[in-house]
């Protein structure tokens, strides 16, 4: 009996995990593109729509990409009626929501890319949330 009750207590916490690695799989992203680069040119930005349908807030800490040098995450504001950008840490996805990377709002700002990106491209970035989830994500290139 008391084997029986030491597999039920190593269960517990592998069907904890499994629940919450379930859930985490819950972030999607849709229409992810990026910015066309004329030969030369230093960076780009990419866009998306990032979706959460978990039941917690999940948080978006970094992009890689090994066609990039950098990526960061960036958002686009106005001050004193000046347009601008500003760095952004992280950026928090509410449960249950979507929150859009769009021209004029949140981006990822792609600096010093390894290749020209030509329309018609597909580009790979991971992007990494808190708690150590990765999504790749393939970035279509357009105009």
């Amino acid at each position: 009996m008391r084997w029986r009750h030491a597999v039920f207590a190593g269960l517990i916490p592998a069907l904890t995990a499994l629940a919450a690695a379930t859930e985490d799989a819950g972030i999607s992203v849709r229409d992810a593109w990026v910015r066309e680069t004329p030969p030369g040119m230093a960076m780009t930005a990419g866009y998306m729509v990032l979706q959460n349908k978990t039941s917690r807030p999940q948080v978006l800490v970094a992009a890689r990409s090994s066609g990039f040098q950098t990526i960061t995450i960036h958002r686009s504001i106005t001050k004193q009626g000046m347009t601008g950008m500003e760095h952004s840490p992280q950026v928090e996805l509410l449960p249950h929501a979507s929150l859009p990377f769009a021209p004029g709002g949140y981006h990822l700002m792609l600096l010093n890319p390894k290749r020209t990106l030509r329309a018609g491209d597909r580009v790979d970035i991971r992007l990494e949330f808190r708690g150590g989830l990765v999504l790749p994500v393939a970035f279509e290139v357009r105009k």
